[in-house]
């Protein structure tokens, strides 16, 4: 075998007798030696301090919250602080024999275990037979248990009592970022402090200080980049920094940064909302070509834009407001600017769009195309900041509308007992607020009330201008509910109850619901006769269904010549209301107003 065959190891050493590996990361070298170095968590770190300063740090601690935020860190500090031979002091020296050996790992008196992969009571059983060996003079005995919440079931019951009743001068530390999956019997037994996401801006500050340590040449917003990828986590981005540093070297340029980190040119994200807003979808999807060109994903850029959406909506609306939005001033600054050329209502319209289009794009084989297409939806919504045009539009619609299209009170319909003439038709008149009364014209869409007797003598019938009694018409049978939707119910309860005594109802018909009167229509003597004889019955059904007292009434299918006028009737009215959801304006309004359509009824029909 010659010299070149022989396999290297990777363990070699160079000439000065040092591992070749020698490099720590950024994360490790920059972890906080005190308290004032954590970043984030003042809210923590002084509860701590307090509690030493004051002999009162309970003997179990639980730290919770997302990686990357301070949970372990924060454990081995208070090692130092306890067994520090200034202490126990909040402030650990840092150079004591103490300190050291539990910075680098190797304190006897200090027993870090990952309960992800000793999590079996045996393990639990080890760290209880440890606990009873005395720390050393002036020492704590401490056991930091890292992932506690993947310890299993039986291993927490073996814990439960060294838990409750510690040996003196031990304590427990337990990190976990699940801290739902940790029974209530050991949380009980712990004082317990979350830990929160870090804020841009103090991630940043830090990653800019171990910049200047390292000679790093990096810019304010590459910086503020690495944070936002971190997501609230330290130590994310500081292990994002140094696979920057490690692809770019000591002088970061935002070029290096996106070829790194996959990010989405900002300037792009910039290009393609400024084309939505100005209602230009060929501008924007030549944006979008241009990022998905430099390799980046639809998903990506997608949420990219989001954020961007969300951080216009919030500047336009509150743009001093302090802490609402991370980043740089000058893009501050250039934003507000952006968000200041359309309104807020329409920019929020544009978020909610883009978040109903990005569920598409889990499971799109295409995911590119709907990104596109959700673009072209961006830019074409509609303006929709002249409310006043918006109801003058509605105005023409209902104008259109009664004009005389719909049915004539003397067709399909029984119980008017009017002539088949049409009346004039309304006239047109702008959207009721909630708060006003129907207005007292007849309506040609309704159909002709049976003529109301006179009031009694002596009696005055109330100006429609008056605030006029309340109708002693019950409210509407059944709530919002509609008509045959109330029907169906009450037919199915009855038939559930007993089905030979209603059999009858599965051949009704539902005339309509008026009031506290159910008219009903079956096609032959016999079923009239049989639900007629349980009209009682079907009342107090109803009754207990819709919570008023209910009439029932019943009537024979007409001859077979009125039948085919009320179905022409029906088709007529179906084919109108058709056309109204068809409608141009009608559908403005479901965009601009983010409504959904719940009834549709002929115009001047009461609730």
């Amino acid at each position: 075998m010659t010299p070149s065959d022989v396999p290297v190891r990777s363990d070699r050493r160079a000439q000065n007798g040092s591992p070749l590996v020698s490099y720590q990361v950024i994360a490790r070298k920059w972890r906080p030696q005190s308290f004032d170095e954590v970043s984030g968590q003042a809210h923590v770190t002084t509860a701590l301090r307090n509690a030493i300063r004051q002999d009162r740090l309970p003997h179990a601690l639980l730290l919770t919250g997302p990686r990357g935020v301070g949970k372990t860190t924060l454990a081995r500090l208070i090692a130092r602080c306890l067994n520090c031979e200034k202490g126990p002091t909040d402030e650990p020296c840092g150079s004591c024999t103490a300190c050291r050996e539990i910075t680098e790992g190797r304190s006897t008196d200090v027993q870090e275990i990952d309960a992800a992969s000793r999590t079996g009571v045996d393990d639990i059983r080890e760290v209880i037979e440890s606990i009873r060996y005395a720390a050393a003079p002036g020492k704590h005995r401490i056991f930091i248990i890292d992932e506690v919440h993947m310890l299993s079931t039986s291993a927490f019951n073996a814990l439960l009592k060294t838990l409750e009743e510690p040996p003196p001068r031990s304590l427990f530390i337990f990190a976990t970022t699940n801290p739902e999956k940790i029974p209530f019997t050991v949380l009980s037994r712990c004082q317990r402090h979350d830990l929160r996401r870090i804020a841009l801006a103090s991630v940043s500050e830090r990653l800019a200080e171990i910049c200047r340590s390292e000679g790093i040449d990096i810019s304010p917003g590459a910086l503020a980049a690495i944070a936002r990828e971190g997501d609230g986590s330290m130590r994310d981005a500081q292990t994002l920094l140094d696979q920057i540093v490690a692809y770019g070297g000591q002088t970061i340029t935002d070029e290096t940064l996106a070829e790194v980190l996959d990010l989405v040119d900002r300037h792009v994200l910039r290009e393609i909302v400024e084309a939505c807003i100005d209602g230009d979808p060929k501008k924007a999807l030549e944006a979008v070509a241009k990022a998905t060109s430099g390799g980046s994903e639809a998903r990506r850029i997608a949420d990219a834009l989001l954020e961007l959406l969300r951080d216009l909506v919030v500047l336009r609306v509150a743009p001093d407001a302090e802490g609402l939005f991370e980043g740089p001033d000058e893009e501050r600054a250039s934003l507000i600017g952006l968000a200041g050329r359309t309104e807020p209502a329409r920019l929020r319209r544009m978020f909610r769009a883009l978040v109903r289009e990005i569920e598409d794009l889990s499971w799109a084989p295409r995911p590119t195309a709907v990104l596109e297409m959700a673009l072209i939806r961006l830019a074409t919504l509609p303006a929709g900041d002249d409310v006043g045009q918006l109801l003058a539009r509605l105005d023409r619609l209902e104008r259109q509308l009664a004009g005389g299209a719909f049915p004539t009170s003397g067709g399909g319909r029984s119980g008017g007992g009017g002539s088949n003439a049409s009346r004039p038709p309304v006239s047109g008149r702008g959207p009721r607020r909630r708060s006003e009364s129907p207005a007292p014209e007849p309506d040609t869409a309704r159909v002709a009330p049976a003529v109301e007797p006179p009031p009694p003598a002596g009696t005055r019938k109330p100006d429609r201008g008056e605030n006029a009694a309340p109708s002693p018409e019950a409210p509407r049978l059944g709530g919002d509910a509609p008509a045959q939707a109330r029907f169906d119910r009450l037919r199915t309860k009855a038939l559930e109850l007993d089905r030979s005594r209603f059999a009858s109802l599965e051949s009704a018909e539902l005339i309509d619901i008026e009031g506290r009167k159910i008219r009903l229509r079956v096609p032959a003597a016999f079923h009239a006769e049989r639900l007629r004889a349980r009209r009682d019955e079907l009342a107090k059904l109803a009754e207990q269904l819709f919570g008023q007292p209910t009439r029932i009434e019943v009537e024979i299918q007409p001859p077979q010549a009125d039948r085919l006028e009320l179905s022409e009737s029906r088709e007529q009215t179906r084919r109108r209301r058709q056309a109204a959801l068809n409608s141009e304006e009608v559908n403005l309004a479901i965009e601009i107003l983010e409504a959904k359509i719940v009834e549709i009824r002929p115009l001047g029909e009461n609730p």
